[in-house]
């Protein structure tokens, strides 16, 4: 009878086995997007114009707090590289304490906490991060501005553009953007020896009466704190403080170029050369495109398994990686395809370029290639909300951008609804390939004959994106 009742037992097991054995021919059905969980954050308006949010979490005995305003694009002109030292400015202490004493305070906490000219972060244990706080407000509202530090930083800037005279990729970050959107605009322009000479102490104190201010302001804390507590916290290090009205600035659009054209930077040392095909694009976070247009940039360049990658790496090894970013918000942003390749494969590697963005512009995706980006998005969005501050970032993207209430709750709801056509639609209209601008930055002589032999019109450039005489 025991072996009957085994033998009984081991068939059945065999045959609960069998029925779990999964069919591998066939790929598995995706799972439903996650659904969206998370804290809306408690709000607050300071009667001088900061807005306060606070996302309250209990689990670790800590608390983090931000201060961000949102002053938009600040046109530097002339005197490009203030912003820049002004930034470095707020860190050199406060007219009750110097650097020295600021720093050992922060210190002797186990604190972070730094300011810049955007506004600044302090984040502690809970039972330090009240003084932390107030540290950061202190360096915000009561900056010293030592000459001493002033002429410090000053020297170190223009070491450090000395530095980056010959590499290819410094440059090409400035030439990118300075041939996009010109050199009047405040995406186009940059610092250089003569506009940090410029520049005086005075410069940076007028800075800092404009733009840092309460107005415009957002003040998140997270963590381990009470929103009545950090409201009370909050007026008592902000809620006297008065500054200089900001308007968002509105600029006048750039047009792209009315046909592709390659635009070249010689830096004769370099061993690789930086490629960048870009175009300037209108997205707002509110367009009924965005979704589709983050499934289309992830498919084309948004890691090793996208188009760019296992074109421009996998199957010709011509870099180490290829990929793709696509901005948005209230102001015109680039759509920007990008690789560090061997200079003698440059010509080859920009036909693959425009190739693989071409290709996105003429034909749909597949059902399997689509869903894959969609999971992939899924997965990381859902990861992210791990962070208690997220809500206080969705909240304040909603306010600054003018969204709808329930633009994250619905965020993957309508990323899955978006189709092959939408990606193909969006595809040609952000996308460049015939109005683009491709611009390289490396060895010319390795390269240059090569993309004139195939029928480039190529226009040369110096490195700060000045025009050279065509040969």
């Amino acid at each position: 009878m025991k072996k009957i009742f085994t033998f009984a037992i081991a068939v059945l097991f065999v045959q609960a086995v069998s029925a779990q054995k999964p069919d591998r021919s066939q790929r598995p059905k995706p799972g439903p997007a996650p659904v969206i969980a998370f804290a809306d954050p408690v709000v607050y308006k300071l009667p001088n114009g900061i807005t306060v949010l606070v996302v309250e979490n209990h689990k670790l005995p800590k608390v983090s707090a931000s201060y961000s305003i949102d002053a938009g694009p600040i046109a530097q002109g002339a005197k490009a590289g203030v912003i820049s030292l002004l930034s470095g400015m707020l860190n050199e202490g406060t007219v009750t304490k110097t650097k020295a004493r600021y720093d050992e305070a922060v210190g002797q906490m186990g604190a972070e906490v730094g300011v810049f000219a955007g506004g600044g972060r302090a984040s502690a244990l809970t039972r330090y991060f009240s003084d932390a706080f107030l540290l950061m407000a202190d360096a915000l509202r009561n900056p010293s501005f030592p000459q001493a530090s002033f002429d410090k930083l000053k020297s170190q800037s223009l070491t450090n553009l000395k530095s980056n005279e010959r590499s290819a990729t410094a440059i090409s970050g400035r030439v990118v953007n300075a041939l996009s959107f010109g050199l009047n605009h405040p995406y186009g322009a940059f610092e250089t020896a003569q506009s940090l000479n410029s520049i005086t102490l005075d410069d940076v104190k007028a800075a800092y009466k404009k733009y840092v201010t309460p107005s415009r302001g957002y003040l998140t804390f997270v963590g381990d704190i009470k929103p009545e507590v950090a409201k009370v916290l909050a007026i008592k290090a902000f809620g006297n403080w008065k500054g200089a009205v900001l308007t968002f600035p509105v600029l006048a659009k750039v047009s792209n170029p009315v046909k592709t054209e390659v635009d070249v930077v010689d830096v004769p040392n370099a061993v690789q050369s930086e490629i960048t095909v870009t175009n300037l694009i209108d997205l707002p976070m509110g367009s009924p495109d965005y979704h589709a247009v983050l499934l289309a940039n992830q498919i084309l360049g948004g890691g090793a398994d996208a188009k760019l990658f296992r074109n421009l790496r996998e199957k010709h090894g011509f870099t180490y990686g290829a990929y793709a970013t696509t901005g948005a918000g209230r102001g015109q942003s680039t759509f920007s395809a990008t690789a560090s390749v061997r200079n003698e494969k440059v010509d080859s590697a920009v036909v693959e370029f425009l190739k693989e963005i071409k290709v996105m512009r003429t034909e749909k995706v597949s059902a399997e290639v689509l869903q894959n980006a969609k999971n992939l998005y899924n997965g990381s969005f859902a990861l992210g909300l791990e962070n208690p501050g997220r809500g206080a970032g969705f909240a304040s993207s909603i306010l600054i951008n003018n969204l709808p209430k329930d633009f994250y709750r619905t965020y993957l709801q309508k990323l899955n609804e978006v189709t092959a056509d939408d990606v193909l639609r969006v595809s040609k209209k952000y996308f460049g390939h015939d109005h683009a601008r491709v611009v390289i930055v490396g060895k010319t002589g390795q390269f240059l004959p090569g993309l004139k032999k195939m029928g480039f019109d190529v226009r040369e450039f110096d490195s700060y994106a000045v025009p050279l005489k065509r040969k």
